[in-house]
């Protein structure tokens, strides 16, 4: 099975989003929109994985989560990676979070103990909300648009590991299991 840790990003901030993806439509040629139900943080994605290794992840990021409050981060910007003619990924950001980057760390640490590879590039932390999209303005004149919206900020209180699965051609993230912060 395909699988990432990963963190829910809560109803408030989910309802924001769907209305700023309402707001870009009205500014794309085309795009695929990520579904409600999908947006989430990647902390770490893992590939394929098999279910006998679930109970070891499991291990990892409870020792990884030690020591680490429950806190709160809040949606900065919007971003994109790159494609060869459209933005393959468009995405919000979160404002720079100690926290959120001790995690992604300890995470990263803790699973290559057990194997997985360590990641190469710099963390990230986002929230996808497009893919192989065209916009008919720049990134500049989104973020504009992206400044009028409030922001909430978003409660980090538990990491999951979810599957990644595709269902009648509709991708679903589905939890695993869940490590509370305490």
């Amino acid at each position: 099975m395909r699988a990432f840790i990963g963190i829910d990003i809560g109803e408030k901030a989910i309802e924001q989003i769907v209305r700023f993806q309402e707001t870009l439509k009205n500014y794309t040629v085309k795009g695929r929109w990520t579904y409600k139900d999908n947006f989430h943080i990647t902390l770490k994605f893992l590939g394929e994985i098999e279910v006998e290794v679930i109970s070891k992840i499991e291990e990892a990021v409870k020792v990884a989560v030690k020591g680490i409050s429950p806190f709160y981060i809040r949606l900065s910007e919007v971003g994109f990676f790159k494609g060869d003619k459209e933005m393959r990924v468009l995405w919000i950001g979160t404002e720079e979070s100690e926290f959120l980057n001790k995690l992604h760390h300890n995470i990263d640490k803790e699973l290559y103990k057990i194997g997985f590879a360590k990641d190469e590039r710099k963390f990230t932390s986002h929230i996808t909300i497009a893919r192989d999209i065209r916009l008919k303005i720049g990134i500049e004149e989104i973020n504009n648009l992206f400044a009028k919206e409030e922001k909430n900020d978003i409660l980090v209180d538990e990491i999951f590991l979810y599957e990644s699965a595709v269902y009648g051609n509709i991708r679903k993230y589905i939890p695993l299991f869940g490590v509370p912060l305490k």
